[in-house]
């Protein structure tokens, strides 16, 4: 077991740890017809941005998706990852925790796989049938999600705090897949950390959310230890996941980051097995790992 994994050990919260096992109870199978059985379906952004045409191939080249021969396995491993982040936002078997459905994608430092993450949580997470996605770029001074999807010159994030003119609907891109928006980082800002905890963000916010929590949010956020700006954005969320890159991030990186956080939110670990690539700040390849919730007293 390496030095980080030990760590990670530490780190958990007895009785609200959910760990990746393959022992876990299946995944529900909710049924496709959902009006058929009295469900509503998910809940559809009202928006005027041009459609994103989500191209899977190209992310397989940039290393964002997987070579086929890993893609269910894969898959099965971001099943695991969103099942407990979901029962937080709606409370399923769980009571719900406020702003669940706003949860942010970080990492202590570069390089750890957040992107990565990010980006196939939220593939993972549209594919649920009573739930929508917006994928927000919130490391708005790389947008490195926006690069990857090809939206880096689209509006975005920051021209909606800094235009109070723009209205969240004018910027947030539908997508060619079904209950995936993104939202876009935007034109770079000198004042973005000021934007980002500014009331105008909890607005924005509260407007992306949508009474419902069957829409979840999701921020790429910029790393921990790396600018003010993670800090910031992690004000405005019920539920922080911290991306670890095995055999790599050092134990003292990990504390430090936990601890710019808010004790009462629930942060969440993700050990991510790395095998190198394009995609992601080189974190491209095979995806899996821990899942639980810190807690900076252990």
């Amino acid at each position: 077991m390496s030095t980080i994994e030990k760590a990670l050990g530490r780190l958990r919260r007895p009785g609200r740890n959910h760990a990746v096992d393959g022992n876990a109870p299946p995944e529900p199978v909710l049924p496709l017809d959902n009006k058929s059985k009295g469900v509503e379906p998910p809940p559809v952004f009202d928006t005027q941005a041009p459609m994103l045409e989500v191209d899977i191939n190209r992310l397989r080249k940039l290393g964002v998706q997987p070579p086929l021969r890993l893609e269910r396995q894969m898959r099965d491993e971001y099943r695991r990852i969103k099942r407990p982040l979901i029962a937080n936002a709606l409370g399923r078997g769980a009571p719900a925790i406020e702003r669940g459905n706003l949860i942010m994608i970080t990492s202590a430092v570069a390089g750890e796989g957040k992107t990565f993450t990010s980006i196939n949580l939220a593939l993972s997470i549209a594919h649920d049938p009573d739930l929508s996605v917006v994928l927000v770029d919130g490391d708005v001074s790389r947008a490195h999600a926006s690069k990857l999807l090809g939206v880096q010159d689209r509006p975005g994030l920051v021209d909606l705090l800094a235009d109070d003119r723009l209205g969240a609907g004018q910027v947030v891109m539908p997508t060619s897949i079904e209950s995936l928006y993104v939202l876009p980082a935007g034109k770079q800002h000198a004042d973005s950390e000021e934007l980002l905890s500014s009331a105008r963000m909890e607005r924005i916010v509260a407007a992306l959310a949508d009474p419902s929590p069957r829409r979840i949010i999701l921020f790429d956020s910029a790393p921990l230890l790396g600018t003010p700006e993670a800090c910031a954005l992690s004000s405005n969320v019920g539920q922080v996941v911290m991306v670890v890159k095995a055999s790599s991030t050092l134990r003292h990186q990990v504390t430090s980051a936990i601890e710019q956080l808010d004790p009462n939110k629930a942060i969440n670990l993700v050990l991510n097995q790395s095998f190198g690539g394009p995609g992601g700040d080189d974190y491209g390849g095979y995806y899996g790992g821990y899942y639980g919730t810190a807690d900076r007293s252990s």
